[in-house]
């Protein structure tokens, strides 16, 4: 028998399988040991709402670079990607 919790979230939930480096595993060990997420899932969903972000921004990008005749595939060669994370600085009081 399912727990409620199970029953209400087993729907939405799609089986994931990611291999990952022994260093890309203990970054992530490292970020889900700040406690700054309530679960390795809330970890993940992170990281692919980011990547959705980045996905879109490309996508926009590309699209807004056709109409100079090129291809999709070297519209998408030509981008050099990086990815800023910033943090929230409080100011002093």
């Amino acid at each position: 028998m399912r727990s409620t919790k199970q029953a209400r979230h087993g729907s939405q939930r799609t089986p994931l399988t990611i291999t990952l480096s022994r260093e890309d595993l203990a970054f992530i060990e490292s970020c889900v040991s700040l406690n700054a997420f309530d679960s390795v899932d809330q970890l993940f969903a992170a990281a692919l709402s980011h990547y959705r972000r980045y996905v879109h921004a490309v996508n926009a990008y590309a699209e807004d670079q056709a109409h100079k005749g090129l291809t999709r595939a070297e519209i998408l060669a030509s981008i050099q990607c990086e990815t800023v994370v910033t943090k929230l600085v409080e100011p002093d009081r």
